[in-house]
C-alpha cells in the first residue's frame, strides 16, 4: 500500500456512523486509520479514482480501457460466479 503507515487504535470508516467498523486500525492512509479490510477497499477506490482521471485525460470517460479494468475487478471480487443462479 502507497502512503501507508502502521497506526494503532480503531478503523475510522463509518465512525460517525450508526455502524462504524469495529476493526482495530492496521494502517494509516492519508492522515487516516483504517483496519486491513478497509484499508484495501480504500485503495481499490483510490485506484479507481486514478483509472478514472487518466482516462478521462486520455479519452474520455466510458473508455474502453477502464471498462475492462472495472470488469476484472468485479469477477476477482464475485469469485467469477456472474450468471450463476443462487
Amino acid at each position: 500500500m502507497t502512503e501507508a503507515m502502521r497506526h494503532p487504535g480503531r478503523c475510522q470508516v463509518r465512525s460517525k456512523t450508526e455502524s462504524p467498523c469495529l476493526g482495530r486500525a492496521e494502517v494509516e492512509i492519508r492522515g487516516i486509520p483504517f483496519c486491513e479490510g478497509c484499508a484495501r477497499e480504500q485503495e481499490v477506490y483510490f485506484a479507481i479514482g486514478e483509472l478514472t482521471q487518466e482516462e478521462e485525460k486520455a479519452q474520455g470517460f466510458g473508455s474502453k480501457p477502464l471498462a475492462e479494468a472495472l470488469e476484472r475487478m468485479w469477477r476477482e471480487r464475485t469469485g467469477g460466479r456472474e450468471g450463476i443462479a443462487a
